[in-house]
């Protein structure tokens, strides 16, 4: 992935360099990998990735591992996927579960904050919107090593399977974009581009939701990414899913830029 594009980034309160994001996302890569080859052990990884062996991902360069991880997830498909994740989606959702009904309806959320000069509001939110309608599900994978599985549904809502911040478990759960009602991330009526969805499990319990809001500013876009989770969640857990948020839109933006940037 060529970066061709600046990008600062707000972590909550904190202004953090491309540097310190990209850190993150190399840590995370590295849990990701070793979880892959506990699981899948040689001989899953090489029926997987024949022409590249996990000794050889060892301290490779974050862009390689990137394409790795993401070769690995597509080519496990879903059913691996759900496989290999199974009992921590079981422990998961216990645990959202437990955790919805202790917050009693109250919220907090996880705040980051990006700006990107010369980019266009309107041709990146339609670039991002097209990854759903098209269901590009190896775009959605690739930007983040905590995704494993992001897609569409035919009733329209989004299926995400991932690692939330600093969580211990994969979890699974559902965005519909045609519910807000749920939502406490306020409008802010500064952005006129909103991508906003309220999260759910399959038995249509809510657990939280998404508000990400866009603007352009004097040429630079202006992201404010905001998701919600039940106010028990511990807050170690609330600042690490800022680091996601920075690295997954981070990373939309730089796939983005051949037809987004304007300069």
């Amino acid at each position: 992935m060529v970066e061709s594009i600046e990008i600062r980034a707000i972590v909550g309160e904190e202004a953090v360099s491309r540097e310190q994001v990209r850190a993150w996302e190399s840590r995370r890569a590295d849990a990701v990998l070793k979880k892959f080859a506990a699981r899948m052990g040689r001989r899953g990884i090489a029926e997987l990735m024949p022409d590249r062996a996990l000794d050889e991902l060892r301290g490779a360069p974050l862009d390689v591992r990137r394409s790795a991880l993401t070769t690995l997830k597509t080519r496990l498909g879903h059913a691996g996927v759900y496989a290999m994740v199974g009992r921590e989606l079981a422990l998961s959702e216990r645990m959202t579960r437990i955790g919805v009904a202790a917050s009693r309806g109250r919220t907090k959320h996880a705040i980051t904050r990006l700006e990107v000069p010369g980019f266009s509001v309107e041709r990146f939110a339609a670039w991002f919107d097209n990854l759903t309608a098209a269901n590009a599900e190896t775009d959605m994978i690739d930007a983040c090593p905590d995704h494993y599985l992001l897609r569409g549904l035919p009733d329209g809502r989004q299926e995400v399977v991932e690692t939330t911040g600093g969580s211990p478990a994969v979890s699974r759960f559902l965005i519909d974009y045609a519910k807000t009602e749920s939502l406490t991330i306020p409008i802010d009526p500064g952005y006129p581009i909103q991508i906003a969805g309220q999260a759910l499990l399959d038995d249509g319990v809510v657990i939280g939701g998404v508000r990400h809001q866009f603007r352009d500013r004097d040429g630079t876009l202006e992201a404010l990414l905001t998701v919600q989770f039940p106010a028990s969640v511990p807050a170690r857990l609330i600042r690490q899913h800022q680091w996601h948020l920075a690295v997954e839109f981070s990373n939309w933006m730089i796939a983005a830029a051949p037809v987004a940037a304007t300069s």
